[in-house]
């Protein structure tokens, strides 16, 4: 995903403190899909303050396409099997035999979130923004019951938690205190650029929060999670999130990496962030890649090959030495791009 020298990058995992002007938030968000390249040093300016004074219901009418936007459906998208779903928040597409990618291309995190289907039960990685109703989804997908588990507790990724009966959740205070649920991060989720066409119909944008959420048990690093003619292990991957975990389904190679890995600038800046953890981490799903097939992640495109795993380590190991340039990003933060993979962390100035 090419990121130009201007261009700033954001991305919607939990946290959009830097709405110091609604135009400016917009660019600063969308230039992690790669499709804009308005710097920051040249916000697009406001033709009157009465732009301020529009109702909620017209700001997220979305009258105007967000660059962010045109540039779907992503071209990956051609070579998977698109599965028909009555809800047209979401698309479906089956990654492999019963495995299906739930993407919501209609908001800029462009979140996917995956069923894995078993002969006994399924499991549901991540449950997406809660914009729409994933469970509807599922119940058009499969028949069989669902657990739930999370790549990691950041909004996008628990929006429909509640929905469900089963979580198994990592034992961690990061984890208790996001299944509290948000008002404001969800709400940063719907602003002016983030929705790419229409709002659900029946979405209420005004009571739009992330939903609190019941933990049914504890999961652990190394459990694995029998669906009844396949197995998942839980890895626990912390750095990006206290609370991260990858699942690996060995015997298809398929390996889920949540927001450890996916083709975007990878966050690893905010507070909760850990880089020696992510560091170990990623070392680990790079010791796996002989035994990966597919590597897939939980933003923008589903599919990656396993090769890309060394090369994170390499490219993370590259940006740690100080082999990297950093682009300035917004507020304290930089991207550091090494081939195709970049990362948007705190700059140097900003760790004193």
């Amino acid at each position: 995903m090419g990121i130009s020298e201007n261009e700033h990058v954001s991305h919607g995992k939990a946290e959009k403190p830097e709405r110091e002007i609604l135009c400016l938030s917009y660019i600063v968000r969308h230039t992690m899909h790669g499709t804009v390249s308005v710097s920051i040093k040249q916000p697009l300016r406001l033709k009157s303050l009465a732009f301020f004074a529009l109702s909620v219901p017209v700001l997220f009418s979305q009258t105007k396409t967000p660059e962010w936007c045109r540039a779907l459906p992503r071209p990956e998208y051609k070579d998977l099997q698109r599965v028909p779903m009555s809800d047209p928040w979401f698309e479906v597409y089956k990654v492999a035999p019963a495995v299906f990618a739930i993407y919501e291309p209609h908001q800029s995190e462009e979140v996917i979130s995956y069923l894995i289907v078993g002969d006994k039960r399924a499991a549901l990685f991540d449950t997406g923004m809660g914009i729409s109703d994933l469970k509807k989804v599922t119940s058009e997908l499969t028949q069989l019951p669902i657990v739930v588990l999370n790549s990691h507790t950041h909004n996008d990724h628990v929006g429909n938690n509640w929905r469900f009966d089963t979580i198994y959740a990592m034992d961690t205070d990061f984890t208790r205190e996001n299944a509290r649920g948000s008002r404001e991060d969800a709400q940063a989720e719907i602003g002016p650029g983030q929705v790419c066409g229409k709002l659900p119909k029946g979405f209420d944008p005004k009571t739009y929060s992330t939903r609190p959420w019941k933990i049914t048990a504890y999961t652990h690093d190394g459990d694995r999670i029998d669906l009844g003619g396949r197995s998942l292990e839980v890895i626990a991957t912390p750095g990006h999130a206290p609370d991260a975990i990858s699942l690996f389904e060995r015997a298809s190679g398929l390996l889920f990496t949540g927001d450890t890995y996916y083709p975007a600038p990878i966050w690893l800046y905010r507070p909760e962030t850990d880089l020696e953890a992510y560091a170990a981490s990623i070392r680990r799903l790079a010791a796996l890649a002989p035994q990966v097939k597919v590597v897939l992640g939980a933003h923008n495109i589903p599919v990656a090959p396993p090769s890309v795993l060394p090369r994170l380590v390499t490219a993370f190991q590259t940006v740690r030495a100080g082999k990297a340039s950093a682009t300035p990003a917004s507020a304290g933060r930089v991207i550091y791009k090494v081939d195709d993979i970049s990362f948007l962390m705190r700059s140097p100035e900003s760790k004193h």
